[in-house]
């Protein structure tokens, strides 16, 4: 009798653990590859884009007008942001950070409608967009 209450526990311990790793698997991201996400600060009304390998992470993000953008550098060279100025020139705002290091931020609010294309001016290559609804 002793041993098939052990072997009873131990059924029942391998079958929660199966049902917390189903439930671990339900939980990552749904997003199919390349979907990008904006990651919304709760208390700065910002969102952040991390400057990381020569590349801006995330390339495209969609934020409501008004949001503070945050890019920070975690590469081990400077990058500067500039807007692409066919993008914003129409929307009346313009961006330019100037040259800054690994783990500095610069942040730019944006008020006003549309679409913002932009680019590292060291590094032409690197190319994000800031799309404001």
């Amino acid at each position: 009798m002793d041993q098939h209450i052990r072997h009873v526990h131990w059924v029942a311990l391998i079958a929660t653990l199966a049902v917390i790793i189903m439930i671990a698997g339900c939980t990552g991201s749904s997003q199919p590859p390349g979907t990008t996400t904006v990651t919304q600060t709760p208390a700065g009304g910002g969102s952040t884009v991390a400057i990381q390998n020569f590349a801006f992470i995330p390339p495209s993000i969609t934020v409501p007008r008004g949001t503070t953008v945050t890019w920070t550098n975690q590469d081990p060279v400077d990058h500067q942001i500039t807007n692409d100025a066919q993008g914003s020139a129409a929307q009346g705002s313009l961006f330019t950070s100037g040259a800054f290091g690994k783990g500095a931020s610069y942040s730019f609010k944006f008020d006003n409608s549309g679409s913002y294309p932009y680019h590292c001016n060291i590094h032409p290559s690197m190319t994000g967009t800031i799309i404001v609804t």
